[in-house]
């Protein structure tokens, strides 16, 4: 009669839901007061403090284009001639000069110098848009890896009922005369380990919020919303083409070879001559006085100084050539990029349905079959110790093809670029 009853409470204790395992939790899903990975995109975007100083030090050099279109200051000078040894009194002197003397560059050569600056800001924007870039995909980066790790947890969390029940199902077994001490002493240690490892996992879930947490620009110890699920990023039909056009690599290379031609119209500008006109007035005491006038011209052909201007130019042509071919480098790593961005999608993709349509049904299958045969007295313990082990094995290398998916899908989208360096400042616009 007394084994009966452990037999019976041996089966309610095997067929119990705790025991029976729910699904594996989809990934990242978050309860109230969720956040997605575009809303964390913005915010980083808007709050980062890196990104934040680079756009006010964008804001000095937008604003630098229109100094170069004034004159420079004029001079003004005074004169005293005829000024005797043997007094310190001015009244005494021969002769008082007041000049005015101001410098005119030549024609087009102070808007050649403002469009060199607005180049200049130019790249800079551009520049700024890499770091965000770079920023952005750190955002994505720890948004999938702060999932994961939470995802670890629950599914942890939820083994560990189960392994309560399987220890309390041994112990009933061992009790009734039917098992030894062994499995019951298993199943304790196996609990044990499964705790070792939820508490690595809860180290790296707190390590992941604070590194999203500092990205967002939030303070630190924000408490991080529960993470809602990637949507699958529509792909373009030709996405190398639409990274070549919104990378923000191709923008600082372009700006970069639109800099250069800049600064060699400039050069060559300077062949026009530069002005100088000047006028004062002289006073001499006891007479009327008199007006002077004062003008110049520069002479940059001189056969004694146009070697050094030639030799500017050939050198900015060769900066040019350089930029040109460096703008060539960068879009051959960007097609590489992307291509290899692809592939990792595309592999990732594959796993995941792997896991999700093979392994781990086969695992749930398995594990279903040892708990059964155990309950029938028809199999061994540690069948059943192996059959959940593997079977929490494949939920999180599941979870894990998850979340290299959604690092998959980070790498294409850094690898086309981020379209919100388009958004800010406007095209052609300043801050």
């Amino acid at each position: 009669m007394r084994s009966l009853v452990y037999s019976a409470c041996l089966s309610l204790v095997l067929v119990s839901p705790a025991f029976a395992q729910a699904p594996v939790p989809t990934l990242s899903q978050g309860e109230e007061g969720t956040l997605t990975l575009r809303d964390a995109l913005d915010e980083a975007f808007e709050r980062n403090p890196e990104l934040v100083a680079l756009r006010r030090g964008f804001a000095v050099a937008a604003a630098q284009p229109a100094q170069a279109r004034y004159l420079e200051p004029p001079m003004l000078e005074t004169q005293i001639w005829e000024w005797p040894l043997t007094t310190l009194n001015p009244a005494r002197t021969g002769m008082y000069m007041f000049m005015m003397e101001q410098r005119l560059p030549g024609r087009g050569k102070r808007a050649s110098r403002a469009v060199v600056a607005d180049r200049e800001a130019d790249l800079v924007r551009h520049q700024v848009g890499v770091r965000t870039n770079e920023v952005l995909e750190e955002v994505r980066q720890t948004f999938a890896e702060l999932a994961l790790a939470r995802d670890v947890v629950r599914l942890f969390d939820g083994q560990m009922p189960l392994l309560r029940d399987i220890t309390d199902a041994a112990t009933y077994r061992y009790a009734a005369g039917h098992a030894g001490q062994h499995d019951s002493l298993s199943s304790v240690l196996e609990l044990s380990r499964l705790q070792a490892n939820a508490v690595t996992w809860r180290a790296r879930v707190q390590r992941a919020e604070a590194v999203l947490t500092r990205l967002m620009g939030r303070a630190p110890g924000t408490a991080v919303e529960g993470l809602v699920p990637q949507a699958l990023t529509v792909i373009p039909f030709d996405p190398a083409g639409v990274a070549l056009e919104r990378h923000p690599d191709m923008a600082v290379a372009n700006a970069t070879v639109a800099r250069e031609e800049a600064e060699l119209a400039r050069l060559s500008g300077e062949r026009r001559p530069d002005f100088v006109v000047g006028g004062g007035y002289m006073l001499t005491p006891g007479s009327a006085g008199a007006w002077t006038a004062r003008g110049g011209i520069m002479w940059p052909s001189a056969p004694w100084s146009r070697g050094g201007l030639d030799t500017a130019v050939d050198v900015q042509r060769r900066r040019v050539a350089a930029a040109v071919a460096a703008r060539e480098a960068v879009a051959a790593a960007i097609r590489s990029g992307v291509r290899d961005a692809e592939v990792r999608l595309e592999a990732a993709r594959e796993r995941v349905g792997l896991l999700a349509n093979t392994i781990v049904p086969h695992a749930e299958h398995a594990f279903d079959v040892s708990q059964a045969a155990y309950a029938a007295n028809r199999g061994e313990f540690d069948d059943v110790i192996s059959g959940q082990r593997a079977l929490l094995v494949a939920r999180i290398e599941y979870a894990e093809s998850r979340a290299e998916f959604e690092l998959a899908l980070a790498q294409l989208e850094r690898a086309m670029g981020d379209a919100r360096d388009d958004r800010w400042p406007p095209q052609g616009g300043r801050p």
